[in-house]
């Protein structure tokens, strides 16, 4: 499944694929489908810098799916939250681990009003970025930052967020000889807003289509 992205990041942002993952809450299963976006005109140099699938900036919402749902135990989504938050936030985790990034740690976590008016939660990860280096040993790795936040819909939960750079991939043998290799564009209050653009206003309830 992808989702339209809000009108806010819709002209500069498109669908690069998706990732699956399977976690478990209480005496449920929940399924989390993350569909990456990248830049649609992304900084030149950057793809050959990248060493992972999952771009150093980019955004992601996630179509995650509850079995049984709440309703069918009985209870609200609101009702579970304080479990399946922490869990959807886990598997995220797993999913950047899997694309060959290193996650830290939570940086941050704060409570924020979501669309829908329901309270969520909003984790600031951090994050080890793997860009090319000049062997075939393992990748060198700049400082970046995730954010992923979840919130309550009416019959499971909402999930969006996205990767952020903290420092370019330059490498250099010396410091006036650098290499060229970046071109990152670092700025991160820039890409913190537009992931708070793209948190804000997701609509999962009307902007979810079907892939084909």
């Amino acid at each position: 499944m992808t989702f339209d992205l809000p009108e806010a990041v819709a002209d500069s942002w498109r669908p690069l694929g998706t990732r699956t993952g399977e976690t478990s809450a209480m005496l449920a299963s929940i399924t989390a489908e993350t569909t990456v976006y990248e830049r649609v005109t992304p900084a030149a140099g950057v793809a050959a810098l990248e060493a992972s699938d999952i771009p150093a900036r980019s955004l992601f919402v996630v179509d995650v799916t509850v079995s049984p749902s709440p309703d069918d135990l009985g209870l609200s989504t609101t009702s579970v939250f304080s479990k399946a938050a922490p869990k959807a936030k886990d598997q995220f985790v797993d999913t950047l681990e899997s694309e060959g990034l290193t996650v830290g740690g939570t940086r941050n976590s704060l409570e924020f009003e979501a669309s829908n008016g329901n309270g969520g939660s909003w984790y600031v990860l951090d994050v080890g970025y793997p860009v090319d280096g000049e062997t075939d040993e393992e990748p060198d790795r700049i400082d970046a930052e995730a954010h992923v936040a979840v919130w309550p819909l009416e019959s499971t939960f909402g999930m969006a967020g996205g990767v952020l750079p903290l420092e370019d991939g330059v490498r250099a043998e010396t410091a006036d000889s650098p290499s060229p290799n970046g071109g990152l564009d670092i700025d991160p209050e820039r890409d913190r807003e537009t992931i708070a653009q793209l948190i804000r206003t997701v609509d999962f309830d009307g902007d979810a289509s079907d892939a084909s």
